[in-house]
């Protein structure tokens, strides 16, 4: 159902969705952690590529999480193979 695009599947799973679902996990994983997270960045001043760092982490956070939680299909390539070698094996005991 969910692919994320890791390469062999063809379907990709857009950066929003992955956004959404890191930024749902981070709030399962607790709010405590975010807030001395948050408390620690105020002093930072680089804020542009902070933000462009928690983006990222987002990201990733997403892509685990429905690797994790969302069932995923097989592939169409895998599902192949797999008919082929049923097959060959079908024959060679016949």
């Amino acid at each position: 159902m969910a692919h994320t695009g890791d390469g062999a599947e063809g379907e990709r799973v857009g950066d929003p969705v992955l956004i959404a679902a890191g930024a749902a996990d981070l709030v399962i994983e607790g709010v405590g952690t975010a807030l001395r997270r948050a408390g620690a960045l105020l002093g930072r001043s680089d804020l542009a590529a902070l933000a462009r760092d928690g983006r990222e982490e987002l990201r990733q956070r997403g892509s685990l999480a429905l690797r994790r939680h969302a069932p995923t299909s097989e592939s169409h390539m895998e599902l192949l193979a797999r008919r082929a070698a049923s097959r060959a094996s079908g024959r060679d005991d016949v």
